[in-house]
């Protein structure tokens, strides 16, 4: 949906809806794997409900149910977010989204602040999941999501650190230590505990994403793990380990290892050129900052 159309992007870099649909059908039927332990999922993934038509919204769960994938957005992250809701589809975000197929075990929605009690009971009832992305809640001052609230209720939720136009890093174990810290701020010092705030960085993901095969350490699941230090001055004079990881931190992990690869080994990434990949980043940084 265009600019001139009443949506937010201009109208020069939009494609036509049949064009972002087949393309979207050709990526799926490349490089989606449904096999238990897969490495690349693909999941239908409209920017958001005011990025997009109506029509495009809900074709496009329609194209993900015929092809057995999941459905992901940005949902009701400000009060500019609600504000545009009601205004062009006269409803809130949750009544919009299950008005078009967008609820189910198969949907999880990004952010999800200003969520009422109605839409929390229906991503309840209807097994939805959210990402919570409480650093780019944060700096953008979005507001708190009612994470509390949403897990008492039983909604699936995992963790995210969003994009790096809304956040300045991507330290899981940080937006961990966040979401604990929030959820106290709103609710008082025992609304959340480290364990949780972990338990919803781990196995919460793995239930969003639909991935019953990871998230925990376990016989017959995924070999995906990471291994902290514990003995660093980070955790010193710490006597609960576990609790220090989100309390302490945020650390570095020592190791860490994916379906059984070892991707950092002594604090060393390994899978790349790392000081050639900086050496990129740093020049394009450059170059943008420049205007070429």
């Amino acid at each position: 949906m265009e600019e001139r159309n009443g949506c937010l992007p201009p109208d020069s870099p939009v494609e036509h809806e049949d064009d972002i649909l087949a393309d979207c059908l050709r990526v799926i039927q490349a490089y989606h794997d449904p096999n238990p332990g897969a490495m690349i999922r693909v999941a239908v993934a409209p920017c958001s409900p005011f990025s997009v038509s109506r029509e495009l919204m809900r074709d496009a769960a329609l194209l993900a149910r015929d092809q057995g994938v999941m459905l992901h957005t940005h949902l009701a992250e400000n009060d500019d977010d609600i504000a545009y809701s009601l205004e062009h589809f006269g409803c809130r975000p949750g009544r919009y989204a299950e008005d078009l197929g967008w609820t189910g075990d198969d949907v999880w929605f990004a952010h999800c602040v200003k969520l009422d009690s109605h839409e929390i009971d229906l991503f309840a009832r209807t097994r939805t999941g959210v990402a919570h992305c409480p650093c780019s809640n944060m700096r953008l001052g979005s507001g708190i999501a009612l994470i509390r609230a949403m897990r008492d209720l039983g909604v699936k939720v995992g963790l995210g650190v969003d994009g790096s136009a809304s956040n300045d890093s991507g330290h899981l174990l940080n937006e961990a230590r966040q979401a604990m810290l929030l959820q106290r701020v709103a609710h008082g010092g025992d609304a959340m505990g480290a364990r949780e705030a972990l338990e919803i960085a781990t196995i919460g993901g793995a239930q969003v994403l639909g991935r019953d095969d990871l998230g925990v350490l376990a016989p017959g699941k995924r070999a995906d793990f990471a291994a902290f230090d514990t003995t660093a001055i980070d955790m010193a004079g710490v006597w609960d380990k576990v609790a220090g990881l989100v309390l302490c931190g945020p650390m570095r992990a020592k190791h860490t290892v994916v379906e059984g690869r070892k991707v950092v080994c002594d604090g060393k990434l390994m899978t790349i050129d790392l000081p050639g990949v900086l050496k990129i980043h740093a020049d394009s940084v450059a170059r943008l900052m420049a205007g070429t």
